[in-house]
């Protein structure tokens, strides 16, 4: 992994080395994710448990990565953020009847897939609860196209663009034990649906993405409601402009130009649909996340917060 930093001090305190285990205890006090989660308290136990953690998720994670295509991870990314959502979200699952429903909001490019399949793919790693996990995202309930069009939609992103009544069915199926699950899926390359997936059972947890996810609106409040914990990642709009028009590139370069938008229409559907439904769907949706992310330019944690604790806080002393 690259940043080898954090990964040479963990290895190094895990085997006993007393600086190195003083510097990791120290990253991890200077942690706001770690603070905003577990309230800062540091001991012993805590420090051996994030290093154990760390160690036991790597070869997961670095598999999971590469099948995003990225072959050299940050294990920084790792030990400030996939390692204390995995240990927090593994927790509270434990602690719920039912399907954990995780939300991950933010605007696009921010990383919420990314983060979505990582955690997915961690969590189940816990080896104090083997959890079946799921990641999904709000693309994936797209309509096609032609009814997008059909239904007076030139873009995707907006209210109206996706299968609501489809959307909600899935939200109530989560609450079913003991039948299969279809998850639909959608190819955004080629901007058209995916054959399904069919689960044998609901899972223990279920990880939806979305610029969308959060929105208090006709048809998507249903999955704001019912999520358990919500998770919003904040960057500048400049910064979701850069990263969007960047993954739009890689995908035509994947494609040798066959799938994704070219700049031009990148650029009518950034001014048409993503910045607007960027200010108004989106944006707001940080003031009722249980957490929020600071993500900086090399999508590295700039800080945290907590606004559904400050506005019980604040509620607490009218």
């Amino acid at each position: 992994m690259n940043d080898p930093t954090v990964d040479r001090l963990a290895t190094a305190a895990l085997q006993s080395d007393t600086e190195a285990y003083r510097l990791i205890a120290k990253r991890l006090s200077r942690n706001p994710l770690e603070t905003a989660l577990f309230g800062g308290k540091w001991n012993g136990e805590h420090v051996e448990r994030r290093l154990r953690l760390f160690r036991d998720l790597t070869p997961e994670y670095e598999r999971a990565m590469a099948g995003l295509g990225i072959p050299d991870p940050s294990a920084t990314f790792l030990f400030e953020i996939i390692v204390p959502l995995t240990q927090y979200l593994g927790q509270r699952a434990t602690e719920t009847a039912g399907t954990f429903l995780v939300g991950i909001g933010g605007g696009p490019g921010v990383g919420k897939t990314t983060q979505s399949k990582i955690l997915s793919a961690c969590l189940p790693m816990m080896a104090s609860a083997k959890q079946r996990c799921l990641s999904l995202s709000l693309d994936d309930f797209y309509f096609p196209k032609e009814e997008r069009l059909r239904r007076g939609h030139k873009w995707r992103t907006l209210p109206g663009s996706h299968d609501t009544e489809r959307l909600c069915a899935f939200v109530s199926a989560l609450d079913r034990r003991g039948g299969t699950l279809t998850v639909p899926r959608y190819d955004l390359g080629r901007d058209t649906p995916a054959a399904d997936e069919v689960l044998p059972d609901t899972p223990d947890i279920c990880i939806f993405d979305g610029a969308m996810v959060g929105a208090r609106c006709p048809g998507y409040d249903t999955l704001a409601d019912r999520c358990d914990f919500f998770i919003y990642l904040d960057a500048p709009i400049a910064q979701l402009q850069q990263w969007r028009f960047g993954r739009e590139r890689k995908i035509r370069k994947q494609t040798h130009g066959q799938a994704g938008f070219t700049e031009e229409q990148m650029q009518a559907f950034w001014n048409e649909a993503l910045q607007p439904s960027i200010t108004q769907w989106v944006m707001p949706n940080a003031r009722i996340a249980d957490v929020v992310l600071e993500i900086g330019p090399d999508r590295n944690l700039l800080g945290v917060r907590r606004p559904q604790s400050q506005a019980r806080t604040e509620a607490e002393t009218i």
